[in-house]
C-alpha cells in the first residue's frame, strides 16, 4: 500500500493580520494568500515552511499565542538572512518586545523569531544535541551559564539582566577578567533591551579594567559583545 503524503501548516493567532503580514514580509517571507473571505487570514511561506495567521475568532479562539520548532541545516544562513531583511525593511533588527529576532544562542544552535503578537518560531540546528551538563569552573562561569540560559532558552533578557545586576552589586569592588566578562555580558543585554546609554557606560568600565593580553585575546568576543550586537542590529551607540 502506497504511503500517503502529509504536510503540516501551523496556524498562528493574530490580533491584526495586516501587522502580521507586514512583519513576515519584512523577514523575507513570501505572502501566498491575504484574504478577507470567508474570514480574515493570510498564508506566508519561506521555502518549505508555510504558516497561516488569523485571529480565529470564528472558531471561538481566545487571546493566545502559538509556537513551533523549525529544524534546519545551515542555521546561520537563516539568521543572517532574516537580520539583513529586517535591517533593509525596518532600518534595524528589533531586539526586544514584539516583534523581534533574538541573537543566536551562545552555542550557536538556535535562535527565536517572535511576531507582532508573540507567536514564537524556534529555529534549531537539525543536528543539535544538548550539551553535557558540565560543572562551572568558577563563580563567573556559574553566573554566565545562568545568564545564557535565561537569555537563550527563555528568551528573557530582563531576567538575565537582573541576575547580572545582583552579582555585579555583590562584586562591585572587584576587578579582573571575571568582572570584565560580567560587565560585558550586562552591556550586551543593555543593547538588546534598548538601554544604550547604560551599554556605553558598561563598555567604558570594561575598557578601564587592566587585563593581560592573554585574557584580552581569549575573551575578545565576549568583551566586545555589545559592540558586535549594535553593529549586527544596525542601531546607534546611544552617545
Amino acid at each position: 500500500m502506497e504511503q500517503s503524503s502529509i504536510s503540516i501548516e501551523p496556524m498562528l493567532p493574530s490580533e491584526n493580520v495586516d501587522e502580521s503580514v507586514a512583519f513576515y514580509r519584512s523577514l523575507g517571507f513570501e505572502i501566498v494568500r491575504d484574504e478577507t473571505f470567508p474570514y480574515r487570514f493570510a498564508e506566508v511561506r519561506d521555502g518549505d515552511l508555510w504558516l497561516m495567521t488569523s485571529n480565529y475568532a470564528q472558531f471561538g479562539g481566545k487571546k493566545a499565542f502559538g509556537a513551533l520548532i523549525v529544524n534546519v541545516t545551515e542555521l546561520g544562513e537563516f539568521h543572517d538572512r532574516f537580520a539583513v531583511n529586517l535591517r533593509n525593511n525596518l532600518g534595524t533588527v528589533p531586539l526586544s518586545g514584539f516583534p523581534r529576532l533574538t541573537r543566536r544562542s551562545r552555542d550557536g544552535s538556535q535562535f527565536r523569531v517572535f511576531d507582532p503578537f508573540g507567536n514564537m518560531l524556534v529555529y534549531m540546528d537539525k543536528d543539535y544535541e544538548p550539551p553535557l551538563n558540565l560543572e562551572a569552573q568558577d563563580p563567573t562561569e556559574e553566573t554566565l551559564n545562568q545568564v545564557w540560559f535565561l537569555r537563550d532558552i527563555y528568551a528573557n533578557d530582563r531576567a538575565a539582566a537582573k541576575t547580572l545586576d545582583r552579582v555585579l552589586e555583590e562584586k562591585k569592588d572587584e576587578s579582573g577578567i571575571g568582572q570584565a566578562r560580567l560587565l560585558a555580558a550586562r552591556g550586551e543585554i543593555a543593547v538588546a533591551t534598548g538601554e544604550l546609554e547604560l551599554a556605553s557606560k558598561l563598555e567604558d568600565m570594561v575598557s578601564r579594567i587592566h587585563l593581560p593580553e592573554s585574557d584580552l585575546r581569549r575573551f575578545e568576543e565576549e568583551l566586545r559583545a555589545s559592540e558586535h550586537l549594535r553593529n549586527w542590529a544596525g542601531i546607534g551607540s546611544g552617545e
